[in-house]
């Protein structure tokens, strides 16, 4: 199983995403970003953002792009005002993820 790249930044996108209550869409349009690519990103989908993304980003979430760099989750805590960023996330359940391959006959 692979790391998930960057899981405290993406968490803080998230959780600063919710806390102004947009959507992922919506988010991506204030940060000049392609939808799917910012779900992407939300997702661990992708490489960690480039610095020209993060800018955006940052003013879309009117926060210094820096502080979207900084896993110090004290100090972001006290200057985003977002609280839960150390905890980890587990997956809810639902349903399964397919299987991969054809099943075997039998």
């Amino acid at each position: 199983m692979h790391a998930t790249p960057y899981p405290l930044m993406r968490r803080l996108f998230r959780a600063l995403r919710l806390k102004q209550g947009l959507t992922q869409e919506q988010l991506a349009e204030k940060a000049g970003l392609d939808y799917k690519y910012y779900q992407r990103i939300e997702l661990g989908l992708t490489e960690a953002p480039s610095l020209a993304t993060l800018e955006g980003l940052g003013r879309a979430l009117r926060v210094k792009p820096w502080l979207l760099l900084c896993d110090e989750i004290p100090l972001v805590v006290g200057r985003t005002g977002v609280k839960g960023l150390g905890r980890r996330v587990t997956p809810k359940p639902g349903r399964p993820r397919k299987a991969q391959g054809k099943p075997s006959k039998g």
